[in-house]
């Protein structure tokens, strides 16, 4: 028979484990669900928290295709790394998918989000930064603002570029700032979108030395055949595997392949 304390010990593990799952039921519950209306527009996302056994973290994003066909984009990341920037991470995002379908332009929603971000971090330090897009429909062009995030992948016709739109002032950094403009970026009908959060590209290659935006897009290159889904699992893969001997990538990562289906 078991002891007193096997018991007790097992009672423990038990409880333990019931925690855990509950937990991971609930931020499985607070990924966004992508409101892609029709087939026209295609997305493919990787998300890879930099916390251990967490499924959330201070990386978010969402995408939302209201009702005329065009199709609304935010990626984010909250400064730090624990459950309060994951925690404050879902607020930004339910937030910016509500400003959205109450109609409100790309300038005015990011107003919104950094005065939630404002009463809501617990940290007077804590920043974020963030791209929106908007793909009207046709797919001729997409507008972009930035504030303070890295710049984007285009891929058109076999090739693949870094762009970088005018990035304004992180959200957070100079409340009320607001330096923040659209860019409009041309496309073509078979063009896509890549976008990421600064965690794809900041790991170390060497003692002193990180994968960096010119070492990204080198590795973009080299996978440039692959198809969206494919592409940026081949990018995250490659950027973990050089970050290997020098402690892997230790900050989140996000990623979005984003496009028109040329075929619909």
């Amino acid at each position: 028979m078991r002891s007193e304390h096997q018991q007790t010990f097992g009672s423990v593990l038990e409880f333990n484990a019931l925690i855990a799952q509950e937990n991971a039921s609930l931020e499985r519950g607070l990924l966004p669900a992508l409101a892609l209306r029709e087939d026209s527009f295609l997305a493919a996302s990787c998300y890879v928290p930099g916390r251990a056994h967490a499924l959330l973290c201070g990386d978010f994003y969402d995408i939302v295709q209201t009702e005329d066909s065009t199709v609304h984009v935010i990626l984010g990341d909250v400064s730090g790394h624990g459950p309060a920037e994951a925690a404050l991470a879902v607020h930004l995002r339910v937030a910016w998918r509500t400003a959205v379908l109450c109609g409100k332009t790309q300038l005015e929603r990011l107003r919104i989000l950094e005065k939630i971000l404002i009463d809501e971090r617990v940290d007077d330090d804590t920043y974020t930064t963030v791209v929106s897009l908007v793909f009207p429909p046709g797919g001729l062009s997409v507008k972009v603002v930035s504030a303070g995030h890295p710049g984007l992948l285009l891929r058109s016709d076999g090739e693949i570029r870094w762009i970088e739109p005018r990035a304004g002032i992180a959200l957070g950094l100079f409340p009320g700032c607001e330096d923040w403009t659209q860019t409009d970026v041309s496309l073509s009908p078979r063009d896509s979108v890549v976008l990421f959060t600064d965690g794809l590209f900041e790991g170390r290659t060497a003692p002193s030395t990180r994968l960096g935006e010119e070492g990204l897009l080198r590795l973009a290159m080299q996978h440039g055949h692959l198809p969206g889904q494919e592409f940026i699992d081949a990018l995250v893969r490659g950027a973990e595997s050089k970050a290997a001997p020098f402690g892997g990538l230790t900050d989140d990562v996000a990623v979005l392949h984003l496009g028109w289906n040329a075929g619909s």
